[in-house]
């Protein structure tokens, strides 16, 4: 396979590939963005992503815990306090939830590009907040390039790493 080299050869590489492969890079792109939530329930999921397989009692803690968090973490309708740590917290459990979801068949087509984009979001809400009182776009926009940049080495190293 060509080596991917911008975003849309990135989703319609992943689209290709098999389930299980999607959940092993959807849990090394969600490895990559735990470092930004400090919300101490979503510590026991590092174990979790770092398992080469993952028990179906482990996919069912990791979505209750996740899903917890995702519902603890929303903003409801007051956006006037937004805490941007929070979203980047609220972003990595819904990348944990789409990944820990039952299988849905055609659904799952797009589960790591589905995943690659909610730590793409938690990434730039965390990035926002580094401006202090007010967004620091400049630093999102990097840190978005960043991040997306690194996927695109994790899936390239794993197809290479497959031989594709």
């Amino acid at each position: 396979m060509p080596r991917i080299e911008k975003n849309s050869d990135f989703m319609s590489t992943l689209s290709k590939l098999p389930v299980d492969q999607q959940h092993k890079l959807a849990k090394k792109f969600i490895s990559g963005v735990m470092h930004l939530s400090d919300n101490p329930r979503l510590h026991p999921l590092a174990d979790i992503l770092h398992k080469p397989a993952c028990s179906a009692d482990d996919i069912s803690k990791a979505h209750a815990i996740a899903k917890s968090v995702y519902a603890e973490t929303s903003t409801h309708s007051d956006i006037s306090e937004v805490k941007f740590n929070c979203q980047a917290t609220h972003f990595i459990a819904q990348a944990v939830m789409a990944c820990t979801a039952p299988d849905k068949g055609a659904s799952n087509s797009h589960l790591a590009h589905k995943v690659a984009n909610y730590c793409r979001m938690a990434q730039t809400c965390s990035s926002m907040g580094e401006g202090g009182e007010t967004p620091d776009f400049a630093n999102a926009e990097a840190q978005y390039n960043r991040i997306t940049k690194e996927q695109i080495d994790i899936v390239n190293q794993f197809l290479d790493s497959q031989g594709s």
